[in-house]
Protein backbone atom coordinates (compact mmCIF):
# COMPACT_ATOMS: atom_id res chain seq x y z
CA UNK A 1 0.00 0.00 0.00
CA UNK A 2 1.16 3.64 -0.47
CA UNK A 3 0.97 5.61 2.87
CA UNK A 4 0.67 9.24 3.81
CA UNK A 5 1.65 9.79 7.64
CA UNK A 6 1.43 13.01 8.83
CA UNK A 7 3.49 13.49 11.85
CA UNK A 8 2.36 16.44 14.41
CA UNK A 9 5.06 17.28 16.19
CA UNK A 10 5.99 20.29 18.20
CA UNK A 11 8.67 21.07 21.14
CA UNK A 12 9.05 24.24 23.67
CA UNK A 13 11.47 24.76 25.86
CA UNK A 14 9.48 27.51 27.91
CA UNK A 15 6.34 25.95 27.51
CA UNK A 16 3.82 25.58 30.93
CA UNK A 17 4.84 21.84 31.10
CA UNK A 18 1.83 20.23 30.83
CA UNK A 19 3.12 17.82 28.31
CA UNK A 20 7.01 16.40 27.29
CA UNK A 21 6.33 19.38 24.64
CA UNK A 22 6.16 22.36 26.57
CA UNK A 23 9.05 21.35 28.70
CA UNK A 24 12.79 21.78 28.90
CA UNK A 25 14.51 18.71 28.44
CA UNK A 26 14.32 18.07 24.42
CA UNK A 27 15.50 14.29 25.10
CA UNK A 28 11.98 12.58 24.93
CA UNK A 29 10.80 14.39 22.20
CA UNK A 30 13.85 13.83 20.21
CA UNK A 31 13.78 9.95 21.38
CA UNK A 32 10.20 9.17 20.55
CA UNK A 33 10.38 10.92 17.39
CA UNK A 34 13.34 8.91 16.35
CA UNK A 35 11.41 5.49 17.76
CA UNK A 36 8.32 6.72 15.51
CA UNK A 37 10.11 6.94 12.23
CA UNK A 38 12.55 3.52 12.89
CA UNK A 39 9.58 1.76 13.30
CA UNK A 40 7.71 3.46 10.30
CA UNK A 41 10.54 2.51 8.35
CA UNK A 42 10.53 -1.20 9.53
CA UNK A 43 7.06 -1.06 7.94
CA UNK A 44 8.61 -0.98 4.05
CA UNK A 45 10.14 -2.76 2.06
CA UNK A 46 13.95 -2.51 3.06
CA UNK A 47 13.87 -6.33 4.44
CA UNK A 48 16.01 -9.24 3.85
CA UNK A 49 17.49 -12.25 4.84
CA UNK A 50 20.84 -13.83 4.16
CA UNK A 51 21.39 -16.63 1.24
CA UNK A 52 24.45 -18.59 2.95
CA UNK A 53 24.94 -20.25 -0.41
CA UNK A 54 26.37 -16.80 -1.78
CA UNK A 55 26.55 -14.55 1.48
CA UNK A 56 24.25 -11.86 -0.56
CA UNK A 57 20.85 -9.93 1.01
CA UNK A 58 17.59 -11.48 -0.07
CA UNK A 59 14.96 -9.54 0.19
CA UNK A 60 11.65 -10.10 2.17
CA UNK A 61 8.07 -9.70 3.28
CA UNK A 62 7.51 -7.96 0.16
CA UNK A 63 3.94 -8.97 -0.24
CA UNK A 64 3.42 -7.61 3.28
CA UNK A 65 5.62 -4.07 3.09
CA UNK A 66 4.33 -0.50 2.38
CA UNK A 67 5.74 2.51 0.75
CA UNK A 68 5.25 5.08 3.30
CA UNK A 69 6.16 9.05 2.89
CA UNK A 70 6.43 10.53 6.13
CA UNK A 71 5.65 14.34 6.23
CA UNK A 72 6.80 16.36 9.73
CA UNK A 73 4.97 19.03 10.38
CA UNK A 74 6.11 21.72 12.33
CA UNK A 75 5.75 25.54 12.92
CA UNK A 76 9.16 25.71 11.52
CA UNK A 77 10.84 27.14 14.88
CA UNK A 78 9.59 25.10 18.11
CA UNK A 79 11.09 21.11 17.47
CA UNK A 80 13.92 19.08 17.82
CA UNK A 81 14.55 17.72 14.28
CA UNK A 82 18.07 20.01 14.78
CA UNK A 83 18.78 17.67 17.62
CA UNK A 84 17.70 14.30 15.54
CA UNK A 85 20.75 11.66 14.67
CA UNK A 86 21.71 12.28 11.75
CA UNK A 87 20.87 8.92 10.54
CA UNK A 88 17.32 9.95 10.62
CA UNK A 89 17.48 12.94 8.16
CA UNK A 90 15.90 10.61 5.20
CA UNK A 91 13.35 9.16 7.01
CA UNK A 92 11.33 12.56 6.83
CA UNK A 93 10.49 15.75 5.16
CA UNK A 94 9.88 18.74 7.40
CA UNK A 95 6.57 20.52 5.75
CA UNK A 96 6.75 23.99 7.79
CA UNK A 97 2.94 25.49 8.53
CA UNK A 98 1.63 28.93 10.19
CA UNK A 99 -0.44 27.86 12.93
CA UNK A 100 -2.70 30.60 14.79
CA UNK A 101 -1.06 29.34 17.83
CA UNK A 102 1.32 25.72 18.37
CA UNK A 103 -1.61 23.49 20.05
CA UNK A 104 -3.68 24.37 16.61
CA UNK A 105 -1.31 22.38 14.71
CA UNK A 106 -2.55 19.23 14.34
CA UNK A 107 -5.20 21.38 12.10
CA UNK A 108 -2.29 22.27 9.82
CA UNK A 109 -1.58 18.38 9.53
CA UNK A 110 -5.20 17.77 8.24
CA UNK A 111 -5.09 20.46 5.82
CA UNK A 112 -1.77 18.92 5.21
CA UNK A 113 -3.32 15.62 4.36
CA UNK A 114 -6.24 17.31 2.32
CA UNK A 115 -4.04 19.06 -0.41
CA UNK A 116 -2.67 15.51 -0.77
CA UNK A 117 -5.42 14.06 -2.47
CA UNK A 118 -4.91 14.53 -5.68
CA UNK A 119 -1.66 11.64 -5.43
CA UNK A 120 -4.76 9.29 -3.99
CA UNK A 121 -2.69 7.36 -1.57
CA UNK A 122 -4.61 4.03 0.06
CA UNK A 123 -4.17 5.64 3.84
CA UNK A 124 -3.69 9.36 5.17
CA UNK A 125 -2.48 9.12 8.88
CA UNK A 126 -2.08 11.67 11.55
CA UNK A 127 0.21 11.10 13.88
CA UNK A 128 0.93 12.46 17.10
CA UNK A 129 4.98 12.58 17.48
CA UNK A 130 5.33 10.05 20.14
CA UNK A 131 3.52 7.11 18.53
CA UNK A 132 5.13 4.10 17.69
CA UNK A 133 4.02 0.97 15.50
CA UNK A 134 5.19 -2.11 16.10
CA UNK A 135 2.76 -4.46 14.38
CA UNK A 136 4.09 -5.39 10.96
CA UNK A 137 0.25 -6.04 9.97
CA UNK A 138 -0.93 -3.15 11.49
CA UNK A 139 -2.33 -1.07 8.25
CA UNK A 140 -3.32 -4.83 6.90
CA UNK A 141 -5.66 -5.01 9.67
CA UNK A 142 -7.24 -1.73 9.10
CA UNK A 143 -7.43 -1.98 5.42
CA UNK A 144 -9.36 -5.79 5.68
CA UNK A 145 -11.91 -4.33 8.20
CA UNK A 146 -12.39 -1.05 5.95
CA UNK A 147 -13.24 -3.31 3.04
CA UNK A 148 -15.07 -5.97 4.99
CA UNK A 149 -17.42 -3.08 6.89
CA UNK A 150 -17.30 0.20 4.86
CA UNK A 151 -15.92 3.68 5.18
CA UNK A 152 -18.44 4.75 7.08
CA UNK A 153 -16.27 3.14 10.17
CA UNK A 154 -13.15 4.24 11.21
CA UNK A 155 -11.45 1.90 13.38
CA UNK A 156 -8.81 3.12 16.11
CA UNK A 157 -5.68 1.54 18.22
CA UNK A 158 -5.10 1.71 21.48
CA UNK A 159 -2.40 3.40 22.94
CA UNK A 160 -0.06 1.13 25.34
CA UNK A 161 3.34 2.45 27.36
CA UNK A 162 5.57 -0.47 29.18
CA UNK A 163 9.10 -0.37 31.21
CA UNK A 164 12.01 -2.08 29.45
CA UNK A 165 12.02 -4.43 32.46
CA UNK A 166 9.88 -6.55 34.18
CA UNK A 167 7.16 -4.40 36.46
CA UNK A 168 4.32 -4.84 38.26
CA UNK A 169 2.22 -3.51 35.37
CA UNK A 170 3.49 -5.20 32.10
CA UNK A 171 1.44 -2.87 29.62
CA UNK A 172 -0.72 -0.07 30.34
CA UNK A 173 -3.33 0.94 27.77
CA UNK A 174 -3.38 4.63 28.80
CA UNK A 175 -6.98 5.96 26.19
CA UNK A 176 -9.12 4.42 29.79
CA UNK A 177 -12.96 5.36 30.15
CA UNK A 178 -13.29 8.92 30.29
CA UNK A 179 -16.22 10.84 31.75
CA UNK A 180 -19.49 10.03 31.15
CA UNK A 181 -20.40 13.46 29.66
CA UNK A 182 -16.92 14.12 28.10
CA UNK A 183 -18.13 11.03 25.62
CA UNK A 184 -21.69 11.43 25.17
CA UNK A 185 -20.52 15.34 24.07
CA UNK A 186 -18.47 13.85 21.12
CA UNK A 187 -20.40 10.13 20.96
CA UNK A 188 -24.15 10.83 22.14
CA UNK A 189 -25.75 8.08 20.64
CA UNK A 190 -23.58 5.39 21.00
CA UNK A 191 -23.10 2.26 18.15
CA UNK A 192 -23.59 -1.29 19.09
CA UNK A 193 -20.56 -3.89 19.15
CA UNK A 194 -19.92 -5.89 16.37
CA UNK A 195 -17.55 -9.37 15.90
CA UNK A 196 -15.29 -9.63 13.27
CA UNK A 197 -12.99 -12.98 12.40
CA UNK A 198 -9.52 -12.43 12.43
CA UNK A 199 -6.80 -15.74 12.81
CA UNK A 200 -6.96 -14.92 17.05
CA UNK A 201 -10.56 -15.81 16.34
CA UNK A 202 -13.52 -13.44 16.58
CA UNK A 203 -12.55 -10.00 17.49
CA UNK A 204 -14.98 -7.95 19.23
CA UNK A 205 -14.98 -4.00 18.22
CA UNK A 206 -17.42 -1.52 19.98
CA UNK A 207 -17.65 1.59 20.33
CA UNK A 208 -14.97 3.27 22.37
CA UNK A 209 -14.98 4.53 26.29
CA UNK A 210 -12.34 6.81 25.31
CA UNK A 211 -12.81 8.03 21.45
CA UNK A 212 -8.76 9.55 21.63
CA UNK A 213 -5.98 7.91 20.46
CA UNK A 214 -3.67 10.53 19.02
CA UNK A 215 -4.09 9.38 15.52
CA UNK A 216 -6.00 8.61 12.70
CA UNK A 217 -5.88 6.03 9.57
CA UNK A 218 -8.01 7.31 6.74
CA UNK A 219 -8.52 5.72 3.21
CA UNK A 220 -8.64 8.20 0.76
CA UNK A 221 -12.20 7.79 0.08
CA UNK A 222 -12.65 8.87 3.70
CA UNK A 223 -10.45 11.73 3.60
CA UNK A 224 -12.45 13.18 0.56
CA UNK A 225 -15.92 12.81 2.47
CA UNK A 226 -14.77 14.44 5.50
CA UNK A 227 -13.27 17.34 3.46
CA UNK A 228 -16.67 18.09 2.04
CA UNK A 229 -18.74 17.69 5.41
CA UNK A 230 -20.04 21.59 6.25
CA UNK A 231 -17.29 21.56 9.32
CA UNK A 232 -14.39 20.63 7.85
CA UNK A 233 -12.05 23.12 9.46
CA UNK A 234 -14.57 25.04 10.87
CA UNK A 235 -12.14 25.54 13.91
CA UNK A 236 -14.01 23.99 16.31
CA UNK A 237 -11.83 22.99 19.61
CA UNK A 238 -14.56 22.03 21.83
CA UNK A 239 -13.21 18.27 22.88
CA UNK A 240 -11.04 18.48 25.81
CA UNK A 241 -8.20 20.77 24.13
CA UNK A 242 -7.15 21.81 20.68
CA UNK A 243 -4.83 18.68 20.66
CA UNK A 244 -7.52 16.35 21.12
CA UNK A 245 -10.21 17.77 18.71
CA UNK A 246 -7.28 17.86 16.01
CA UNK A 247 -7.28 14.23 16.67
CA UNK A 248 -10.85 12.97 17.24
CA UNK A 249 -13.34 15.72 17.32
CA UNK A 250 -13.43 15.87 13.89
CA UNK A 251 -13.83 12.28 12.21
CA UNK A 252 -15.96 11.51 15.02
CA UNK A 253 -18.38 13.86 13.51
CA UNK A 254 -17.97 11.84 10.16
CA UNK A 255 -17.80 8.51 10.72
CA UNK A 256 -18.66 5.78 13.35
CA UNK A 257 -15.76 5.13 15.62
CA UNK A 258 -14.57 1.68 16.81
CA UNK A 259 -11.92 0.61 18.97
CA UNK A 260 -11.37 -3.25 19.77
CA UNK A 261 -12.89 -3.81 23.22
CA UNK A 262 -10.55 -4.27 25.70
CA UNK A 263 -10.16 -7.71 26.52
CA UNK A 264 -8.60 -8.01 22.34
CA UNK A 265 -6.85 -3.89 22.91
CA UNK A 266 -3.71 -6.12 21.81
CA UNK A 267 -5.10 -6.96 18.53
CA UNK A 268 -4.63 -3.15 17.46
CA UNK A 269 -2.11 -0.89 19.14
CA UNK A 270 0.67 0.83 19.17
CA UNK A 271 2.98 2.40 21.09
CA UNK A 272 3.20 6.00 23.63
CA UNK A 273 6.69 6.43 23.71
CA UNK A 274 8.05 6.82 27.50
CA UNK A 275 6.46 6.07 30.30
CA UNK A 276 4.58 9.04 31.70
CA UNK A 277 1.21 7.35 32.44
CA UNK A 278 2.67 4.13 33.55
CA UNK A 279 4.83 6.35 36.07
CA UNK A 280 1.63 8.10 37.18
CA UNK A 281 0.03 4.61 38.43
CA UNK A 282 2.65 3.43 39.47
CA UNK A 283 3.37 6.68 41.75
CA UNK A 284 -0.77 6.66 42.90
CA UNK A 285 0.04 3.07 43.58
CA UNK A 286 2.71 3.52 45.73
CA UNK A 287 1.37 6.34 47.88
CA UNK A 288 -2.03 4.17 48.63
CA UNK A 289 0.07 1.09 49.42
CA UNK A 290 1.91 3.54 51.93
CA UNK A 291 -1.20 4.90 53.10
CA UNK A 292 -2.66 1.67 53.71
CA UNK A 293 0.49 0.50 55.93
CA UNK A 294 0.34 3.59 58.25
CA UNK A 295 -3.24 2.93 58.76
CA UNK A 296 -2.68 -0.86 59.23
Amino acid sequence: MRILVAIVHHWNPKGSGRHASLRPDPNPRKYGLQSQLLALRRLAHLQGTVDFSTLKIKPVNNGLGHVIDVKVITDGTNSVLELLDERYSDLYEEVVTNPENSLKLGFEAQVYLASQLDKKYDFYCYMEDDLVIHDPLFFHKISWLNQELGNHLVILPHRMEFYDWPNQIDKLYIDGPVPENDLASLIPNPPKPFLAGSPAGKIRYESPLNPHAGCFFLTHSQLKHWTKQTFWQDGDTSYVSPLESAATLGIAKTFTLYKPAFEYAAWLELQHWGTSFICMVRSQSQKASSANTKNG
